[in-house]
């Protein structure tokens, strides 16, 4: 699997949990936890440090809550992470 093929399959799976998640969810599934879904798409990462894969974390936890307000900012730390942008490279 390519860095980009990684990074596509993160964005699918918190895409879908996004859609899937709603505020109260807990209550109404006392079995559900946020943690394994992001477990679930950490796995599709591969191999990263563990300062990047916290930090990813974090993001994917924002973006299954607010997918709105985070997902450029998950989409662009993907993008980085994989080296597909350059930091600070303006074209």
């Amino acid at each position: 699997m390519t860095d980009r093929d990684h990074a596509d399959a993160v964005l699918e799976h918190v895409a879908v949990l996004a859609f899937l998640y709603y505020p109260g969810i807990q209550l109404d599934d006392p079995t559900y936890r946020l943690a394994e879904d992001i477990e679930w798409c950490i796995a599709r990462l591969g191999d990263v440090s563990d300062t990047e894969s916290e930090r990813m974390r974090a993001l994917i936890a924002r973006a299954i809550i607010d997918p709105t307000a985070t997902r450029e900012e998950l989409f662009t730390a993907l993008a980085e992470l994989n080296g597909v942008l350059a930091v600070g490279h303006d074209d």
